[in-house]
């Protein structure tokens, strides 16, 4: 009888032990999570800025022109990205339809496809607008900037794997 008081005292403990530390782990994914979160978003907004001003260099002047272009790059590209998410919204919608022709498949994967190419345009003529504001001097600099930019955007080789 003395045996089974022990396990029950030691089951509660393990039960108790295991209470706290998944409400600790739970603490932490919600409260201590957010900020974290908060300082990325802030960071991928404002990145582009920051690397042109730090790491190449640019003026005041050339950045109230990328600025400049950064808003007028957003007006033209938003509605492309809408654009492509609700193709492949309707594009996957189709999975529930019963029969659906090859060729309404390949409609709708052309449109996403065109539309994605439009997107791709966009941003290599707003990089492209961009590294026209560099002087001489600048041009490596953002060159390897960019490069950067273009990896985080494409997503690295092999990733997951």
């Amino acid at each position: 009888m003395m045996n089974d008081t022990k396990k029950y005292k030691a089951l509660v403990s393990i039960i108790i032990f295991l209470l706290i530390t998944n409400l600790a782990m739970l603490l932490f994914f919600i409260v201590l999570d957010k900020p974290s979160g908060k300082r990325s978003k802030e960071r991928a907004e404002n990145g582009m800025y920051n690397s042109l001003q730090k790491d190449v260099g640019f003026s005041k002047n050339q950045l109230d022109q990328y600025q400049s272009l950064r808003t007028q790059q957003r007006q033209n590209i938003k509605p492309l990205f809408d654009k492509v998410r609700k193709s492949k919204m309707d594009f996957y919608g189709l999975i529930y339809m019963q029969n659906v022709s090859d060729s309404t498949l390949a409609m709708d994967a052309d449109t996403i496809a065109q539309t994605q190419k439009e997107l791709d345009l966009q941003m290599f003529n707003h990089f492209r607008r961009i590294r026209s504001l560099c002087t001489p001097d600048q041009l490596q600099k953002f060159d390897s900037t960019i490069k950067k930019v273009i990896i985080r955007m494409t997503g690295r080789p092999g990733k997951g794997k």
